[in-house]
């Protein structure tokens, strides 16, 4: 997916209501996930903050659903999407390691299982089409395994039948992401926002390969809609503000405004107040004794790419891999900048905002990190033989 930085400003003419955040929308909603009681006291919010461990945030593929997901032979010279063969243990055992590693990570999983039936293989194509849109996959997956689990290192695994298995780094994540992405129920959970399902992008924020008419900004009648409306900008620049501020963890967010879902794990963020602006005498009768006008930009991990002569030669260079990306060139970084105003109340505790920028998060999430690789809707238990993060 390709964002641009250029954000869409609306005019700034302050309304005379305040906006505060709803239930949906209300910072406490992370509480239990940060382990305290979320700070709103607005001059006590740190300005900037990152993630405590650069082992998190990394950048991996979403696996997109149209190549198969994770049964997708990444590393493959002819992969052959949905179609190819199933290799069988005597088959296996005739391979090198070399030729074993080109396989997808649905398949390598299964291997290291002794599954010749590939249980995993099969499942993971069940769910998937050629014809599903370009941009579904597991994001969710993908954004909250990367602010769960430090990066993986590549290991070799030998299975019952002595047949070695070579796991790279990005074959990991994958297992991982679909981990996150099925198996999660049960765990710690923080939501905040609302899911826009109008179609549209916000300028700059299109893509080729999205259907014309899903390409322009929507009526305004629909842009401006309840469900649309997203997570408050106030409560967003507090939930930022603890959880990367004060706590330096991580968590996901949608930053595509409208239907479609781009789930990213954010990383960082640095902010600035650059103006007061004026308070009505509707928003004093309301409560409001300050709007503050803040400009933010947040940081982001983001996905990689499969690798193709064609882009190698168009100079890209961040590309799913065999080994971790961490403190790399190879790991993707992006930004995106918003502007908004932060209402505060004559006790300093932020209540609501307004969004200035039309670009703007959808919804923001997370779940805890799994106290163990659970096995249902998807078989993952074996993941805890392959998975071994990165040694700092």
């Amino acid at each position: 997916m390709k964002f641009f930085f250029l954000c869409s400003l609306m005019l700034a003419t302050a309304p005379s209501w305040a906006e505060p955040w709803d239930r949906g929308s209300h910072p406490a909603n992370f509480n239990r996930i940060a382990g305290m009681t979320i700070v709103t006291d607005f001059n006590s919010l740190p300005k900037d903050g990152r993630l405590s461990d650069d082992r998190l945030g990394w950048s991996e593929s979403y696996w997109p659903s149209n190549k198969g997901g994770i049964a997708y032979r990444w590393s493959h010279p002819d992969p052959m999407p949905f179609k190819y063969q199933l290799h069988s243990k005597e088959e296996l055992l005739r391979m090198s390691q070399q030729e074993i590693g080109q396989l997808s990570p649905a398949e390598l999983y299964d291997i290291s299982n002794s599954d010749y039936n590939y249980s995993l293989t099969k499942r993971a194509l069940r769910l998937y089409s050629p014809r599903d849109l370009w941009w579904e996959g597991i994001c969710h997956g993908w954004a909250q395994a990367a602010i769960n689990f430090p990066e993986p290192e590549p290991v070799v695994l030998t299975n019952k039948d002595g047949i070695k298995v070579p796991f790279g780094a990005s074959d990991v994540k994958s297992l991982l992401a679909m981990h996150e992405a099925y198996n999660f129920k049960g765990e710690t959970f923080a939501f905040a926002g609302r899911r826009c399902k109008v179609n549209g992008k916000v300028e700059g924020e299109g893509d080729d390969r999205d259907r014309p008419e899903h390409r322009a900004y929507p009526a305004p009648e629909l842009a401006e809609s309840p469900d649309c409306k997203d997570v408050n900008a106030g409560a967003f620049h507090v939930i930022m503000a603890n959880m990367l501020g004060f706590l330096g963890k991580g968590f996901v967010a949608d930053i595509d405004r409208f239907n479609d879902v781009w789930n990213q794990p954010i990383t960082g963020y640095t902010s600035e107040v650059v103006a007061e602006e004026p308070v009505s005498a509707d928003q004093r009768s309301q409560g409001i004794a300050r709007r503050v006008r803040v400009k933010m930009a947040m940081e982001y991990g983001e996905e990689l790419k499969f690798f193709t002569p064609q882009l190698a030669a168009e100079g890209h260079q961040n590309f799913v891999s065999k080994h971790p990306v961490t403190l790399t060139p190879h790991q993707k970084f992006l930004k995106k900048n918003y502007e908004y105003i932060v209402e505060i109340n004559g006790k300093g505790q932020v209540v609501g905002g307004e969004w200035i920028t039309q670009t703007r998060p959808d919804f923001m999430w997370m779940y805890a990190r799994s106290k163990n690789f659970k096995s249902a809707p998807i078989p993952l238990t074996h993941l805890k033989h392959i998975y071994r993060p990165l040694r700092r």
